[in-house]
């Protein structure tokens, strides 16, 4: 790789290489659209944070390891999921504090970053000239709020998008579960947090949800496809900030 042309890498998480296969084109376009270039390593494509919830120390360790050192080359790294970027943010400095390259930790924990955060504070774009005719409720992640402490850049993109009403409810604090193992541990209580969700969305009008974080609006959609009566889609935020239609 001839990195004097790169300008980003994007590093694409584990849920959404599953969930979304097709959603890192649209990522790439939208880097690109901004005249960045991109690094992208189709083999890296988990950060352990789930590993590290169930206590799987070695291999967590190993995928940290191997993720800090796959971006040591000095330009910024690209993630369109929160939780794996706060994850990075809040753990890597300790679970390499033994086995660390001190340059690469500190570049891959202060130079990371959410997509919306990255266009909107380091590519200083608010307006992308994408449209998306829709009333769209913006989901606002546990991992966004309280890890990565996320502001208003996703809100900001979505409401200069042409033709969509943004819809947003900043008393809805509610976890849908996706980044713990409740859903694991306690089914039925995950299944009561995503119906106190999506019930309330769905009394807004709204035509979609989208969020910053990928794996929340896996377990949301996973909720929606069970229930026949409820009348919603889930969008991922980079494909309505590269919708042109």
């Amino acid at each position: 790789m001839d990195f004097e042309n790169i300008t980003v890498n994007l590093f694409v998480p584990c849920c959404m290489d599953l969930y979304l296969p097709e959603g890192t084109r649209n990522v790439i376009s939208l880097l690109e659209k901004m005249g960045d270039r991109c690094y992208y390593n189709t083999e890296l494509t988990c950060c352990g944070r789930q590993f590290m919830m169930r206590g799987e120390r070695e291999i967590t360790t190993d995928l940290a390891y191997r993720m800090m050192m796959s971006f040591d080359n000095g330009r910024p790294i690209v993630v369109p999921s929160t939780a794996c970027v706060a994850y990075v943010k809040k753990y890597f400095e300790e679970i390499l504090s033994a086995s660390a390259v001190r340059t690469a930790l500190y570049h891959i924990t202060h130079e990371i970053y959410e997509l919306c955060d990255y266009i909107v504070n380091v590519k200083n774009r608010e307006s992308l000239g994408n449209t998306f005719s829709h009333k769209v409720f913006f989901f606002s992640s546990c991992s966004a709020r309280n890890i990565y402490q996320t502001t208003e850049e996703a809100e900001k993109l979505l409401r200069n998008t042409k033709g969509l009403e943004l819809i947003t409810d900043p008393d809805m604090k509610v976890c849908c579960t996706a980044n713990s193992d409740l859903a694991m541990r306690n089914g039925e209580l995950s299944e009561y947090m995503l119906k106190r969700i999506v019930d309330r969305i769905e009394e807004t009008g709204a035509e979609y949800i989208t969020s910053t974080d990928v794996h929340c609006l896996q377990y949301i959609d996973a909720y929606i496809q069970s229930q026949s009566q409820v009348n919603l889609d889930v969008i991922p935020i980079f494909e309505i900030l590269n919708s042109t239609e």
